[in-house]
């Protein structure tokens, strides 16, 4: 999904609450920076790192959207953030079994949209959204063997 693509997406399911896309478009930068710090796979740069940093310390708690919503959406960043985390360990260990369930339960960025969407627009509107956000998410992520193919350089999951 390129960045139109993906901005669109946002913008709908989020019905154009310039607050909620604005701190779902920081959500997905630290998510991101996050990422390729632990993975190593791409270099990132100081502003890169002090953005992320700002956004996570300064811009996310003044978002008004955020401020509104903090009762609901601090645990779910949390527990999201520990399921990252629960991931990374996972993939660590390299198993089969364990990549599946690394594979399975690292997109936690897709998940926090998705509770974003619940805030604007109630249950109804929440499931209506989970399915197309998934579907596109996952139509344009990368499969289960190249996952492991990326991690290991060969493909002994499949």
């Amino acid at each position: 999904m390129d960045s139109e693509q993906q901005h669109e997406l946002i913008r709908f399911w989020l019905d154009d609450d310039a607050s909620a896309i604005d701190l779902a478009y920081k959500l997905i930068s630290i998510s991101q920076v996050w990422d390729d710090l632990i993975d190593r796979d791409k270099p990132v740069n100081n502003e890169a790192i002090n953005r992320m940093m700002r956004f996570a310390l300064v811009e996310i708690p003044k978002n008004q959207f955020y401020q509104t919503h903090i009762q609901s959406l601090h645990p779910v960043m949390e527990e999201r953030l520990y399921t990252w985390l629960d991931a990374n360990t996972l993939e660590e260990q390299g198993n089969c079994r364990d990549l599946r369930v690394s594979y399975i339960i690292r997109s936690v960025i897709t998940d926090l949209i998705i509770h974003l969407a619940f805030l604007v627009g109630g249950f109804e509107w929440r499931q209506k959204a989970a399915v197309a956000i998934r579907q596109a998410v996952y139509r344009d992520n990368e499969s289960f063997t190249e996952y492991v193919q990326e991690l290991r350089g060969n493909n002994t999951c499949v």
